[in-house]
């Protein structure tokens, strides 16, 4: 299946004009990596997959991303957004990025734990104790560090980090305490760690991508799902859910993500941009989805949602010992994560 899916994706990019997706005369842009396989001056046109759409916080810092990279080039590279999902599904277009599908997903980090256990600790619950000490993790060195070792990993280049949001329950049943999850349908994303989290704690934990969590909630294939509450409303999950349950269990992070030999093949100083951009496009992102939480609350309140104020402590203790039964390989970032806070 895998083979086919990749076939499928080589004939897509054949037809775009020779991988038309990395500009003017360059093929697909995958050089030798020594930077030096184009000259400052050609002209680039990138592709940029997103899964939320364009009211979201995360597709606005994508603009800023664009704005930037395309006036510090002078023009030479313009990035183009592909929001909703438009070029496909998340997992295909980061196997597309080497193929020149797309050159840019800028997408939840977790989203690489399929070729590497690495990315799993973005989603590992409880690590931080608010945003400030997200803040001190992801715009500083041990970020760097997790960033550079995914990259090695999975043969890409991420650059940048922002905070998608602090991810809460929506719900039809009032749940309080961990022991209310016990048989719940809760639609989880498809990463492993989300799965074995929610078994965990009694849950019956479904994986479905985002795009089809509305109508199963609705139908009942699921009571409910968890994400950061401007996607929540942004999806519109929210109007068919009566409760916010505010568990505050991961802080989501999203990042740039590039082909290692495509970005390497680009000129040096336009790398350097690239990578410049990301990183102040990462904290606006933050920035606005903290202020776009606040101002998004009342108006999910006025669809009907009530908030539940749930005792995160209880849910913390519950969790007790799930990093070191399922994946002992995260223990040491998680214990740097937590030795971070600046509290």
């Amino acid at each position: 299946m895998k083979k086919k899916i990749l076939a499928a994706l080589l004939c897509a990019a054949m037809s775009t004009s020779l991988l038309a997706g990395c500009g003017s005369s360059s093929g697909n842009g995958n050089g030798n990596g020594s930077g030096s396989a184009a000259a400052v001056g050609q002209s680039y046109t990138m592709k940029m997959h997103l899964s939320l759409g364009e009211t979201d916080p995360v597709y606005k810092s994508a603009e800023v991303f664009a704005k930037t990279v395309n006036e510090k080039t002078d023009g030479a590279i313009t990035v183009e957004l592909y929001p909703s999902s438009s070029l496909g599904n998340t997992a295909d277009c980061l196997e597309g990025l080497s193929l020149g599908i797309c050159n840019i997903v800028y997408e939840s980090i977790g989203n690489l734990a399929s070729m590497s256990s690495l990315a799993n600790v973005e989603a590992a619950p409880y690590l931080y104790s608010g945003v400030d000490h997200w803040k001190a993790v992801w715009e500083g060195e041990i970020g760097q560090d997790i960033l550079t070792k995914l990259g090695e990993d999975c043969g890409m280049t991420l650059m940048g980090a922002g905070l998608q949001g602090v991810r809460v329950m929506c719900s039809n049943k009032r749940i309080e305490t961990p022991a209310d999850v016990a048989g719940f349908k809760l639609r989880v994303p498809t990463i492993p760690i989300y799965l074995d989290t929610w078994q965990w704690l009694g849950a019956t934990p479904t994986p479905l991508g985002g795009s089809e969590v509305f109508t199963a909630i609705q139908q009942g294939t699921v009571n409910g799902a968890e994400n950061g509450l401007t996607n929540i409303a942004s999806l519109s999950w929210d109007e068919s859910c009566d409760y916010i349950i505010e568990t505050n269990h991961v802080y989501n992070t999203v990042s740039f993500i590039m082909d290692k030999n495509y970005f390497s093949s680009l000129p040096a100083e336009y790398q350097t941009i690239i990578q410049e951009a990301s990183v102040e496009a990462g904290k606006y992102c933050t920035n606005l989805v903290m202020d776009a939480t606040e101002s998004v609350r009342p108006e999910v309140e006025a669809a009907g949602c009530e908030f539940i104020d749930t005792d995160v402590s209880l849910w913390q203790k519950a969790l007790d010992g799930f990093l070191e039964a399922k994946y002992p390989d995260l223990v040491p970032y998680a214990d740097a994560i937590k030795a971070a806070d600046p509290a």
